[in-house]
């Protein structure tokens, strides 16, 4: 037909059934049909693209070409060919990369909380810690024993201290009730004073307390509970605010406060004084502790014996440490300070950042498998279709210039014993006898297999997937 060039690819035949019937067989993929923006590999009219190529461009009729301008367009072609392919393999690098990136952003965020974690566990909650104990004292410590190993319990000055281990956590006993009062106490201007006491839960504290003729009417006294040392430090940055305490109140001349504690905690009595000269006041405090009971201990220490204390804490089992102080001391000490230290299980720590190093390692692993799978960036690649004139008779010097223009009838001389279907879909010259591992397609000759996977982009063109060895195929 004038005006029209055909395309000879193989024997004898309707051009346009074979055409449909190649469209058919590479226009579809094991993950189902392609866009419908795109063109067949091979289409009606006759085109044939390589992977990744413009589909917009059209190629010209051939007939009217002569030998020069032939050469001239493939070599502009397959430059197109190329650039497309480059491109596609550079945005799934940067895809892969992105996906290490984050890769390694997870792990140096877990990194990063796991040192943060371990030096929380051994500097804060299981740090040493100086403890000072009044009449009455009882209260209980508990340590985890994934991350702690043993308790210690030193003695720094006074003797007198008990201790004890349980492996339940030991009961609430009978409330002991103790009476305190101080008189005459003076409280600078702008100045405080505190009284800080162990209280258990289910413990009673009362307290009155009354101011001494100072000669002026407009004095006052605040006076409030506060839970804890982070209480205290919140009531003196404002003392005049009434949310910060547990009881709050401000006293022009007698007044009472009264707490029923509801969690084991140090309890402070405040008096601040925000006046421009000093406050002579006197106070009765009613305290009826609530104590723990010693039964059923499992071992007992006294600093009257030793200086320090060791309770083992068992993998997997619960410990429990009652630290008490005497309730009467025949020499007349009422505060005594100990020093309580968690010797830590190291074997836990180790593990623990022992799986970090190994999410490191994984990650760089799987980087370096990656990189080694992939063509570098810098490296020149030549197109899928090879311009070796021996690879390819339509290019040897007894054949026109264009590969895909030799007449029907030469390829009918060369290849009358392969079908059409079983030609490399590369060079369509040799029979398909290899395919590609792990993804198993079978669909080049074994030389263009070899070549797509040392020079050009490693990939199958079908589905795109990392060749990792190409096998020949043998048939019977």
């Amino acid at each position: 037909m004038p005006g029209r060039s055909f395309l000879h690819l193989s024997t004898g035949g309707n051009l346009e059934e074979r055409a449909r019937h190649r469209s058919s067989r590479m226009g579809r993929s094991s993950g189902g049909a392609f866009d419908a923006g795109i063109a067949s590999a091979y289409s009606l009219g006759g085109r044939a693209e390589p992977f990744g190529a413009d589909t917009n461009d059209s190629l010209r009729p051939r007939a009217s070409m002569d030998e020069a301008t032939r050469q001239s367009y493939y070599d502009s072609y397959w430059d197109r060919s190329y650039a497309s392919n480059q491109r596609t393999w550079s945005t799934e690098q940067d895809q892969r990369r992105r996906g290490l990136q984050a890769g390694y952003g997870f792990f140096a965020v877990f990194a990063f909380f796991a040192f943060f974690l371990s030096m929380w566990m051994l500097f804060g909650l299981y740090g040493n810690q100086q403890l000072e104990m009044g009449m009455f004292y009882s209260r209980v410590i508990k340590a985890n024993s994934l991350f702690v190993k043993e308790i210690k319990v030193h003695n720094i000055k006074e003797k007198g201290p008990v201790s004890y281990s349980f492996s339940t956590r030991p009961k609430l006993g009978s409330p002991v009730s103790d009476k305190r009062t101080i008189e005459n106490l003076v409280v600078d201007s702008r100045w405080h004073k505190r009284f800080t006491y162990w209280l258990n839960k289910g413990s009673l504290l009362e307290l009155s307390c009354s101011l001494e003729d100072s000669g002026s009417g407009t004095d006052s006294l605040i006076v409030a509970i506060v839970k804890g040392e982070d209480g205290f430090q919140d009531w003196k940055g404002d003392p005049g605010n009434p949310s910060l305490g547990l009881r709050w109140k401000r006293i022009h001349d007698k007044g009472k406060l009264s707490l029923k504690v509801e969690e084991d905690d140090d309890y402070c009595i405040v008096f601040g004084n925000l006046n421009s000269h000093k406050i002579t006041l006197s106070f009765k405090v009613d305290l009826r502790f609530v104590l723990y009971s010693k039964e059923n201990a499992d071992l007992l220490c006294s600093s009257q014996i030793t200086d320090t204390c060791k309770f083992p804490v068992a993998l997997g089992q619960s410990t429990f440490v009652l630290l008490t102080s005497p309730i009467v001391d025949p020499y007349g000490v009422e505060v005594w300070n100990i020093k309580l230290s968690y010797v830590p299980r190291w074997i836990t720590y180790i593990f623990f950042w022992g799986l970090v190093a190994a999410g490191l390692l994984f990650t760089r692993a799987f980087e370096l498998r990656q990189t080694t799978s992939q063509v570098p960036a810098t490296q020149e690649h030549a197109p899928l279709v090879s311009e070796d004139a021996s690879h390819y008779p339509a290019q040897s010097p007894s054949a026109p210039a264009y590969p895909f223009t030799q007449p029907a009838e030469s390829s009918n001389n060369e290849r009358p014993s392969i079908p059409e279907n079983q030609l490399c879909t590369i060079c369509l010259d040799a029979p398909k006898d290899s395919f590609f591992d792990p993804c198993g397609h079978r669909c080049t000759c074994y030389a263009c297999g070899i070549r797509i996977q040392r020079e050009d982009s490693n990939r199958c063109p079908i589905c795109r997937q990392t060749i990792r060895t190409v096998r020949r195929i043998y048939d019977a």
